[in-house]
């Protein structure tokens, strides 16, 4: 297409004077030609093109004498019209936005339609959390041009291995007056440098000699609440789609299953702690539970009970967990279901052996509170049925969550409201009310399900909770434990055969338990490998007057630690002898051997005061520790 003949059949004919065309294109002689030679203008150049197009006032016109004076400057010094500059730029334009169109439809209509395969994942899913984590584990993603940087803190992908990462550094010391030094994080933040991750967008990589390509993408979406109704939250979700090439998703699953072993590679000697999530995320019934921890396993020697109390658990629990246990079940028509009962005294270690048995086989622990304030029945059926095969569910201090029946709820309700009734017409004229005298509009609101006056909801009633444990429409295969600290508070029908199998007392320290804990609190553990961080260097010391005095007072930091194991043994029998049987809690002679946990010799010498002035304390129903 010529582009000066296209303008020409533009212009109006009233140019007509002062233009002229040959018939073989050239110009007449003696008039100005174009650059091109396709029209010649009588000495105008392009102002002679414009000026019919702005009406003969172009020359009145001062931003077009700018123009004039701008593309004639250009002219003259770059050799060449700019006119035809504006013409290359815009083809190039043309060129680059059509090309773009033919290589987005090529793209997408036909490369990702027909020879791709894709895996799409929601951030709302623990796969999410895989891939992203052995991403920014990749030396790839540190070298890519978009990144999203991080705090390397302690995050819900990484659980505890960013705090890990982040202690890996050398921390600075404050020397005191006396020349002691003690660990100072002031400067930790500063120095711990961010984690990148893909940012949003696509980006590719290459995973056993495949191309690979990932588009992370953010959509706001409105969501609504159970308990208001008419309350409408908008929250990000995200959405990631890996592609590849090939028209089998095989090589996407095999990369999902790399990513899910890199992410639990170091998970079999650590413990995953998950709670239900947030009444907004459990509400559509997928995504019930999020891990809020992830702990090292807990050796079963750590916790203090009677050793044939130990191999009951012990015992049962695997007889339970084997693979042909729930065909066996299943022929003689008991339900998969298996429920243990920890009570005693606080301290005593029962939810410590609940944590202790979830690592000897390997299971997750998933935390149910039943006083959430936002946890109806219904909700709590649904966190049961969204529960793994094997996992271990934990419902701790289950005598205070206030679990009656609906009639006990009611008869409370109904004494309650009497009472009311009879103090309000005691203080009016009218006579007052006897005592079994109620109108109908309180047992409209003692039937409501135990909610308050202001509709506030009160808890779970024992009829949910029975419902959700061994309930028609209930999950099958996972453990329950309930702790308490008074089993006689509690329901029979809770802890009848077949919710509670088996029962585990815990007590107050023995002298021989004791003697254990003194033990296994100076014995070194030469199979613990130390942290590859304890032999730095410090890289900085700062100065902190603590006075003359050491802060820690009483402390003998020249006592030698106990190498002998016969030494070791003697003290411990020594220490546990002054411990009086069943006084003291396990938990309040470990927090006593924790404050001297360098010092076992200091540690013999102050037991005998401190353990007369707890129980001193304990006679005399104080809550204020005399001797620590």
């Amino acid at each position: 297409m010529d582009f000066n003949q296209l303008i020409r059949e533009l212009l109006p004919p009233t140019i007509g004077p002062n233009m002229s065309m040959t018939a073989d294109g050239s110009s007449p002689a003696g008039n100005a030609s174009t650059t091109h030679g396709s029209f010649r203008m009588n000495g105008l150049g392009i102002e002679g093109l414009l000026m019919p197009l702005l009406g003969g006032g172009m020359h009145a016109n001062p931003l077009m004498r700018t123009f004039m004076l701008v593309n004639q400057t250009l002219g003259a010094y770059l050799g060449i019209d700019p006119t035809a500059l504006v013409t290359a730029m815009g083809f190039v334009w043309a060129t680059y936005r059509l090309t773009r169109q033919f290589w987005s439809l090529v793209w997408h209509g036909l490369v990702l339609e027909y020879m791709t395969s894709s895996v799409s994942v929601v951030s709302d899913d623990e796969i999410f959390d895989h891939v992203m984590v052995w991403l920014a584990a990749q030396p790839r993603t540190e070298r890519s041009r978009l990144l999203m940087a991080e705090t390397a803190l302690q995050s819900a992908w990484e659980g505890d291995r960013g705090e890990y990462a982040a202690t890996r550094q050398a921390v600075p010391v404050t020397v005191s007056e006396d020349g002691k030094e003690y660990v100072n994080f002031s400067q930790q933040k500063a120095s711990t440098p961010p984690r990148y991750i893909p940012a949003f967008g696509i980006h590719g990589f290459w995973f056993r000699h495949r191309y690979f390509s990932l588009h992370r993408r953010q959509k706001p979406v409105m969501e609504g609440s159970n308990i208001a109704p008419a309350a409408v939250t908008i929250r990000d979700k995200e959405t990631m789609i890996i592609s590849c090439f090939g028209l089998s998703p095989e090589p996407i699953k095999e990369l999902l299953a790399h990513a899910r072993e890199h992410y639990y590679k170091d998970h079999y000697a650590k413990t995953l702690i998950k709670r239900p999530n947030s009444s907004l995320i459990r509400r559509h019934g997928r995504h019930s539970w999020t891990s809020v921890a992830n702990r090292p396993v807990r050796p079963m020697n750590t916790v203090v009970l009677d050793q044939k109390q130990k191999t009951a658990v012990l015992s049962d629990m695997n007889e339970y967990l084997q693979p042909e246990t729930p065909r066996w079940y299943a022929n003689r028509g008991i339900p998969l279901r298996r429920g243990y009962l920890f009570h005693g005294p606080p301290g005593t270690g029962k939810t410590s052996l609940s944590f202790a048995l979830a690592g000897v086989f390997g299971l997750d622990i998933y935390v149910v509170s039943l006083l959430e304030p936002q946890l109806s029945e219904e909700d709590l059926s649904n966190l049961f049925n969204c529960l793994p095969r094997r996992c271990v569910v934990l419902l701790e201090d289950i005598d205070t969550a206030g679990l009656t029946r609906t009639e006990e709820k009611i008869g409370h309700s109904v004494r309650t409201n009497t009472k009311t009734t009879t103090t309000t017409g005691s203080n009016a004229t009218s006579p007052p009310s006897g005592p079994n005298e109620w109108k109908v509009t309180d047992l409209a609101r003692a039937l409501k399900g135990g909610r308050g006056s202001d509709g506030e909801q009160k808890g779970i009633s024992l009829s949910g909770l029975l419902n959700a444990i061994d309930g028609v429409a209930s999950h099958e295969g996972r453990v329950l434990i309930m702790t308490t600290n008074r089993p006689e508070s509690l329901d029979d029908a809770l802890i009848r055969p077949g919710r509670v199998d088996l029962q585990v007392a815990f007590s107050n320290a023995t002298q021989e338990q004791a003697s254990e804990l003194f033990q296994r609190m100076y014995t070194t553990d030469q199979s613990t490998k130390s942290p590859p961080f304890t032999d730095l260097q410090p890289q900085k010391e700062t100065r902190l007057f603590l006075g003359k005095k050491d802060a820690i007072d009483g402390k003998d930091d020249s006592e030698t630690p106990i190498t002998d194991a016969d030494e070791l043994s003697r003290i411990a029998a020594e220490f546990g002898s002054k411990i009086v049987s069943g006084q003291l809690s396990p938990a309040e002679i470990q927090g006593f051997l924790l404050k001297r946990r360098k010092w076992p010799r200091k540690a013999l010498r102050d037991v005998e005061g401190w353990v007369k002035a707890m129980v001193e304390q304990k006679a005399s129903k104080s809550k204020v520790t005399q001797a620590q």
